[in-house]
């Protein structure tokens, strides 16, 4: 295996573990700023931070990684690697 393909496989690793981190992330977000709403306001939406008991908040975390994922890989896909300049 070349270095060019070690090196791609491991952007791309760590594209998806970062997708994956920043989905849970940007769920946690939603899931507060919604709950701080339904809290002020009173108005229900169903989506809350316990994904064991809620189908819907499981299946809206599930989108928001597999988006972060998409994302992260899209971006690595697109961008060239890096190259260190070997000065002699």
């Amino acid at each position: 295996m070349s270095e060019s393909e070690e090196t791609n496989s491991l952007r791309i690793v760590a594209a998806l573990i970062l997708g994956i981190i920043s989905g849970v992330i940007v769920f946690f977000i939603i899931a507060l700023v919604l709950g701080f709403i339904e809290d002020t306001s009173g108005i229900r939406t169903g989506i809350s931070v316990n994904v064991a008991d809620n189908i819907l908040s499981a299946v809206l975390m599930f989108i928001f990684i597999i988006a972060g994922m998409a994302f992260f890989y899209w971006k690595v896909k697109n961008t060239p690697a890096s190259k260190e300049e070997i000065e002699d």
